[in-house]
């Protein structure tokens, strides 16, 4: 039915002609470890891949339904007042639908949305955007978390609907500093694996839990998750308990030399067949992770000889 490249990142594939109501199918997956693969994923750190690394989800959806969600969170001048911005792409135009949104605190309690209906008749995308009074911001030593539920209705019924937890924030840098709403931070980690000592490279979620219970007794208040990206509960635990991320795409060790066994090294940087694998892998992950308000940094690969590949995947990612 399709291909993807990568093993890192979540990915999509519709099967709605290959299946009829009321009949059994069979979903057969192939993983191959590739030998001219940009990720190199069990090339190093003798981290060999022997599987399927993140979650796997069958799900019916209906015809119609928002899709690539944006949430985004601008702060004031004075780092107070946010503006609240909901926005996604719909399967297809809209036709009797609408959007409700409905905001809650950390405590229950329901925000005034001034906009939390609008309709999208003969529209195949939406933005809304609501005014918040002096919300409670989101930082490492305050993770101040919000609840956004998002509901789609066609002709007053309800088809769709997504709840996301999101942080009031900002980041900026100014000289030498990174400030988060408008104050200097230092940031103090380490680069993280997902490894254990008899699940391999496989996450669960109580060992992530533990890696940020841990990190956040030793002072961490910042984490790289090299050499890929991780998965969407470790971002969900950093939201919550307060670790500023740097999210770092696949692509790695693109370089002169690799272990016996992997091909290309230093050809694909700059290699227009590679292109596609570079781009791809990275927006993944940019639309699945970026409405995590502990997404601070992206990386776009780590000890790699830079090529126009890199440049290309910088300029995506700017734009």
């Amino acid at each position: 039915v399709r291909d993807h490249h990568g093993g890192f990142t979540r990915w999509t594939c519709d099967i709605t002609p290959h299946v009829k109501a009321g009949k059994k199918a069979w979903i057969t997956l192939e993983v191959t470890d590739r030998a001219d693969d940009i990720s190199y994923a069990s090339g190093y750190a003798k981290h060999q891949i022997g599987g399927i690394l993140r979650d796997v989800h069958l799900l019916t959806l209906p015809k119609n339904h928002p899709k690539d969600l944006i949430i985004e969170t601008e702060l004031d001048d004075q780092y107070q007042n946010a503006e609240l911005s909901v926005s996604a792409k719909l399967a297809e135009k809209g036709k009797n639908t609408k959007i409700e949104l409905v905001l809650t605190d950390g405590d229950g309690k329901e925000v005034l949305l001034r906009n939390a209906k609008i309709s999208i008749d003969d529209k195949d995308s939406f933005s809304v955007k609501n005014s918040i009074e002096n919300p409670k911001k989101w930082d490492a030593e305050h993770p101040n978390l919000y609840t956004l539920r998002i509901s789609f209705y066609e002709q007053d019924e309800l088809i769709w609907s997504k709840t996301k937890k999101i942080g009031f924030r900002e980041i900026k840098v100014v000289g030498n500093s990174l400030l988060v709403n408008g104050k200097p931070v230092k940031l103090r980690g380490a680069c993280r694996q997902d490894v254990h000592p008899t699940l391999g490279r496989v996450a669960t979620p109580e060992y992530e839990l533990k890696d940020v219970l841990l990190a956040k007794e030793s002072n961490m208040n910042y984490i790289r998750t090299s050499h890929y990206p991780p998965s969407d509960n470790f971002l969900k635990l950093c939201d919550e308990y307060g670790i500023y991320v740097e999210d770092e795409t696949a692509v790695c060790f693109v370089i002169d030399y690799r272990i016996k066994g992997y091909k290309i090294a230093s050809k694909s940087q700059s290699d227009p067949e590679y292109t596609d694998r570079y781009l791809s892998q990275l927006k993944e992950m940019v639309d699945l992770h970026r409405n995590h308000p502990s997404v601070i940094i992206w990386s776009i690969g780590n000890e790699s000889i830079y090529g126009s590949n890199f440049q290309k995947s910088f300029d995506w990612l700017r734009d």
